[in-house]
């Protein structure tokens, strides 16, 4: 069974305008990830999405960091 990465609700009208910008924040990051990162071990990958988010201000949770995580580690190589 295939899991996908976790979607990022964009809904304008439940988001505030900081909740939103976090949220693409998130999707961008993650969208980097998966085209550099795919297949690599979760570790790799976990590590690499906290920093990167971090970079960009947002502070992750690392629940949710390594539930991508694990789904980008599962991806095929590219």
């Amino acid at each position: 069974m295939e899991q996908k990465v976790p979607a990022v609700s964009m809904d304008r009208v439940s988001l505030s305008p900081y909740e939103s910008h976090v949220a693409q924040r998130l999707q961008y990051v993650v969208a980097q990830v998966m085209t550099s990162h795919a297949g690599a071990p979760e570790a790799d990958v976990a590590r690499v999405l906290a920093e990167r988010l971090r970079g960009l201000g947002v502070n992750p949770d690392l629940r949710e960091v390594h539930q991508i995580a694990e789904s980008i580690a599962r991806m095929p190589k590219s």
